[in-house]
């Protein structure tokens, strides 16, 4: 699968915090004085395309010491291998997600995106929920988020900007294409995902979130928070609101979702 635009302007986020990914997909990097944390590493397709994407705002890729991933499906840990084996990274993916990608079934979408099923890659570690994954000054703190796949993580780290500090948050796998029917009986999965989903949600619902990010640009209109960030709107990405209005949208596709498969099923 190939984005015949993919390309969206690498750029600072606000304080550490970079966007380096594309349209298809988000992959964001924390800048530490110990190295960087990668969040995502997209498409195979993109391989090339998040390298010089973080060269072009100063960020040297030999500099990856953590591949902190958000889910075990195939758009987000497309390049994981291929990074893992060329930086000196520790990779990191939910213990439910890694182990799942062992099965034999394939879990990890490429088969609903026509793709070939990717070598598995190695994880440094396991991640439960609420764990901390830390390099120099910034810490991560992944909770344990399931719906769109079992072991899909939300990741919620601060950020310093002209001398305040900021909560981000960035859930990372809220999609309801995994938790549709069709696909749930292909996979022998139970329905119940949508109870954990929204359970989730509502979990979420109780942090504090000044900055959202989306594990697809979509998510939190990256585009256009860049352009108001190139037209000087320096606080563009900050909205002490968003997460709510966000976290009910989607728990409001989940029930269009729902009563579209019940009226389906009425259907003569």
């Amino acid at each position: 699968m190939e984005f015949q635009d993919n390309r969206i302007q690498p750029f600072r986020v606000i304080g550490n915090v970079y966007f380096v990914g594309g349209k298809a997909v988000s992959v964001h990097i924390l800048k530490t004085e110990e190295g960087l944390i990668m969040m995502d590493t997209g498409y195979p397709f993109m391989k090339e395309e998040i390298l010089s994407n973080m060269r072009a705002v100063g960020l040297d890729p030999n500099d990856v010491r953590i591949i902190l991933q958000t889910h075990g499906h195939y758009d987000h840990n497309g390049n994981t291998k291929y990074y893992q084996e060329h930086f000196p990274a520790v990779t990191c993916l939910s213990r439910i997600d890694y182990e799942a990608l062992q099965e034999p079934i394939d879990f990890s979408w490429a088969d609903q995106l026509g793709e070939e099923r990717l070598p598995l890659f190695r994880c440094d570690r396991l991640l439960e929920d609420g764990d901390i994954v830390s390099l120099g000054s910034s810490s991560v703190r992944c909770v344990l988020s399931p719906g769109h796949t079992k072991g899909t993580m939300t990741f919620f780290f601060d950020t310093e900007e002209n001398g305040r500090v900021y909560r981000c948050a960035m859930h990372g796998g809220v999609g309801t294409n995994s938790m549709e029917t069709a696909y749930l009986q292909s996979k022998g999965l139970s329905a119940d995902c949508r109870d954990h989903f929204r359970e989730s949600l509502h979990k979420l619902a109780l942090e504090h979130v000044d900055v959202v990010l989306g594990s697809h640009p979509q998510q939190n209109d990256t585009e256009g928070k860049l352009r108001r960030l190139l037209s000087g709107e320096t606080d563009a990405f900050i909205d002490s609101e968003e997460w709510q209005r966000f976290l009910k949208t989607c728990e409001r596709n989940l029930d269009e979702m729902i009563a579209k498969e019940a009226k389906m099923a009425n259907e003569p």
